[in-house]
């Protein structure tokens, strides 16, 4: 090996060591960027948790007092102001529980029991029915479900994964309409379908509706921020299952989710 030829190979190994201590570098300040940022997330879900936390008391105390003015006798402008304060006080308590509902499910472990999804989901259709009897709900739910069907799951987290669902159904369903939600086997799974004829989701939002704080174009008018169905899909990943939307614009919308049965 000629002079000239050991002088290149003692620049390119002086030029690869500088290489591999700039990248050595570069990965330790990546590790420290990463561990500095997942502690700054810690401590802002702990934050945000504790504020939604503590929302919940007044909240809860504007609506109460806002459905006791209700049951006063009040002039019409007075009646007006009552369900505006009720309905406004509502809506952030929804809001507020979704939040929370966004940041226990992602750490709190599952509570995982045997549990009958079809006693489940009937125990849920007929309270959504009775409150909409009561309280003179534009949409009413319909279901068809079979006499039992098993699973392993958390029944807290599933019941609000399936009632995240038919609200969300029926916020974009017109008056008068019907939800319709079944329950049926597939082979080692079963499937829970909640279908409207609301305005429908365009194809192209198929996926990004399940991101957290996503808001499809037309969803305005509806109350909400955007976590229902991210908080579906957690807890549905959760338990092992998925859940999809087959939906077009101006053709209502569908959505299934498939969990595995108890003895698969």
């Amino acid at each position: 090996m000629s002079p000239t030829e050991r002088a290149r190979d003692r620049r390119l190994l002086l030029e690869l060591s500088r290489i591999n201590n700039d990248y050595g570098l570069l990965q330790r300040q990546a590790m420290r960027d990463l561990a500095r940022a997942r502690n700054e997330l810690t401590e802002a879900r702990s934050v945000l948790g504790a504020v939604a936390h503590d929302l919940r008391t007044p909240l809860q105390a504007v609506v109460g007092f806002a459905e006791f003015l209700l049951d006063e006798d009040l002039d019409p402008e007075q009646r007006e102001l009552a369900e505006r304060i009720a309905q406004a006080g509502k809506m952030m308590t929804e809001l507020t529980e979704d939040l929370l509902g966004t940041l226990t499910t992602r750490e709190a472990a599952l509570s995982v029991v045997p549990l009958d999804l079809a006693a489940l989901v009937t125990e849920i259709v007929s309270s959504y029915n009775l409150l909409a009897a009561r309280s003179g709900a534009h949409a009413l739910v319909e279901a068809s479900v079979p006499s039992a069907l098993q699973v392993e799951g958390d029944p807290t987290r599933l019941r609000r994964a399936f009632e995240n669902l038919i609200t969300n159904a029926i916020k974009f369903s017109p008056r008068e309409s019907t939800v319709h939600v079944t329950l049926v086997r597939h082979g080692d799974e079963a499937e829970l379908t909640v279908t409207d004829v609301g305005p429908g989701i365009d194809p192209s939002e198929h996926v990004a509706v399940f991101e957290p704080f996503h808001r499809s174009p037309g969803s305005d008018a509806v109350p909400g921020v955007g976590l229902g169905l991210p908080i579906v899909k957690q807890i549905v990943e959760q338990h092992h299952g998925t859940v999809t939307v087959d939906s077009r614009l101006g053709a209502g919308a569908r959505f299934a989710v498939r969990l595995p049965l108890r003895h698969a």
